[in-house]
């Protein structure tokens, strides 16, 4: 299923991109929702937006309602929701106190109330995750995080347990299960570097390894996606222009998309890519391909959008 990436290139511009691969054949599509917007949760709870953001979502077929994958808020921070099956813990009720939230919540609460990951990191105790399903979804989904903003560091945030905690992922790389830790462990294995931890020798064997031509990792599993994303990430010689940057990277994640097949359309378990997605964090652009014409669109979260805006704006996928 999904692949993500940060990138910081050599002119200092910071990047975050992934792919969003799903079974659902409900539309994918750039959704804006504004400052000062009440949203209610999946436990019937009401919230409000203090930043506006822009990313990929879709809106629930039940109600007016919007479930955020990915995206950027106002102030230069991102998140995007990846599969975790097997490994999350969520409570089964809403505690008083908390901020209860269900997994499809988490988004819009992470960027609609945050400005920094440092905020997120000081409010993540006060956040209880609970097992309910978003609209006339057939499960409540398993999720992981990852996060970034201007400072150019990367969080991930995995719900092993009931209280949250947010780590550094230093290989700024994540896809779906097994946890971060596990995928390290892989990583290094792969690239016969002892340890469990990224660090500059993993890096140094991943300029190696790519430098040699030996073949990568395919196919679908998330273990593959992880070590070939962070080898071709890694491995790559710093990345020198926005330009230069947004073609690398949209071809490291066209490398790890999932074919679609009509045939399996309507099958539980056939997971796709419905698209790939690029933010700029320095110039707060959303960038958008969609599985179905692979048009490049490109959206700005302007000051003047932020500020003149009052409603949410969902977008044309193509």
């Amino acid at each position: 299923m999904c692949t993500s990436l940060t990138y910081t290139n050599g002119a200092g511009q910071h990047f975050f991109a992934r792919t969003m691969d799903f079974p659902t054949t409900t539309p994918w599509r750039p959704i804006f929702l504004p400052r000062d917007y009440r949203w209610m949760t999946a436990l019937q709870t009401r919230r409000m937006t203090r930043y506006a953001l822009l990313g990929g979502g879709r809106l629930a077929v039940d109600r007016p309602a919007y479930l955020m994958a990915d995206g950027i808020n106002e102030r230069g921070l991102t998140c995007a929701e990846l599969y975790l099956p097997g490994a999350t813990t969520y409570a089964d009720e809403p505690l008083a106190g908390k901020v209860n939230l269900t997994p499809q919540d988490f988004i819009n609460w992470a960027l609609g109330e945050h400005a920094t990951l440092a905020e997120i990191v000081a409010d993540l105790p006060q956040v209880r995750l609970v097992s309910r399903r978003w609209g006339n979804d057939r499960y409540v989904y398993p999720f992981h995080w990852i996060l970034s903003d201007r400072t150019g560091q990367t969080l991930v945030i995995e719900p092993t347990e009931l209280t949250l905690h947010a780590q550094i992922d230093t290989s700024g790389v994540l896809t779906n299960t097994p946890v971060l830790a596990t995928h390290l462990h892989n990583l290094n294995q792969f690239l016969h570097v002892p340890g469990d931890t990224f660090q500059p020798a993993t890096i140094t064997a991943a300029r190696e390894y790519l430098t040699s031509s030996a073949p990568l990792p395919t196919g679908p599993v998330p273990t593959d996606r992880f070590i070939r994303t962070a080898i071709t990430r890694w491995g790559t010689p710093l990345l020198p222009t926005s330009l230069a940057t947004q073609r690398a990277i949209f071809a490291w994640l066209a490398a790890v998309s999932l074919p679609y097949h009509p045939e399996r359309r309507h099958e539980r378990n056939h997971n796709y890519t419905h698209y790939r997605s690029l933010i700029n964090l320095n110039t707060l652009s959303y960038t958008f391909i969609p599985r179905t014409t692979h048009r490049l669109q490109q959206i700005k979260l302007t000051p003047r959008m932020a500020a003149s805006r009052h409603s949410p704006h969902v977008y044309p996928a193509n």
